[in-house]
């Protein structure tokens, strides 16, 4: 669970969304410290091949299958493969680490109003 200013936030709710975007072929949303609200939404998604995820389209996509403006992911993380485990489930602590040292850089993504979008 992922606790953004109080408001409790389901990581695979997210995630199973994001998988029903025909460009993602993984997705896996997790926490990234934030000193004013305690944490804030990442989603990293690996893209199908020839295949492109823009953040606008995947937050475009989350509104329009329902997830609610306070769930929205803030940042999006563009990349080629995610940590596995050898059973094959996303390392999520490995993605949140390696964006606080600096290695991986999220996307900012902000939702806004049907008129910004």
């Amino acid at each position: 669970m992922i606790i953004r200013g109080g408001h409790n936030i389901y990581p695979a709710r997210i995630e199973a969304l994001a998988m029903r975007h025909a460009a993602v072929e993984k997705a896996a949303a997790f926490a990234i410290a934030d000193p004013r609200l305690g944490e804030r939404v990442c989603l990293a998604v690996v893209a199908r091949e020839y295949m492109a995820v823009e953040p606008e389209a995947i937050l475009r996509h989350l509104d329009i299958a329902g997830l609610s403006k306070y769930d929205m992911p803030e940042f999006i993380l563009p990349l080629e493969e995610m940590p596995l485990t050898a059973s094959g489930k996303v390392i999520k602590r490995e993605l949140a680490r390696r964006v606080e040292e600096g290695s991986l850089r999220p996307v900012p993504a902000r939702f806004g109003p049907p008129a910004t979008r």
